[in-house]
């Protein structure tokens, strides 16, 4: 199972409005700005965020001074709520989706069913809040100068 451009375009935006709204959890951003900081589409990003706001992890204000902001803590959002919400449920193979009449006595199946576990596990445990941190942790600190 990949997961798609639009999942991986979603949580960098996500992690932006986040590191945006981290001092003011009430401050709304605009998509323009989320989208030049990011390099993403503006009309993509828009119909990414209409699916967000739809399933409760985004809310939005319309008019001048509106914008978007997360619906809930960063800490609360999970990469999996995500990627779920876009692409649906993460499934590597037909026969992790429950379609398959032979996953009984299918011994491929078990790898298959194992890796979507473990690849749900991952993402249920990664918050926005973790990727924030992770973010941070990869810029290059500003040297100190003392007087």
């Amino acid at each position: 199972m990949n997961i798609s451009a639009k999942s991986k375009y979603a949580v960098r935006a996500l992690v932006e409005l986040a590191q945006r709204t981290e001092d003011r959890p009430d401050h709304l951003v605009r998509l323009t700005d989320v989208a030049a900081a990011r390099g993403i589409p503006l009309q993509f990003l828009e119909q990414l965020f209409a699916s967000l706001r739809r399933a409760g992890i985004v809310h939005s204000r319309r008019g001048a001074s509106g914008g978007f902001v997360l619906a809930r803590p960063p800490a609360e959002i999970t990469v999996l709520e995500v990627v779920e919400t876009l692409d649906g449920l993460v499934s590597p193979a037909v026969c992790t989706q429950g379609e398959c009449e032979r996953i009984d006595e299918c011994g491929p199946a078990a790898v298959w069913l194992e890796a979507k576990e473990a690849l749900e596990q991952v993402l249920r445990q990664t918050t926005i809040a973790d990727l924030v941190e992770r973010e941070r942790a990869r810029l290059p600190h500003e040297a100190m100068y003392y007087i």
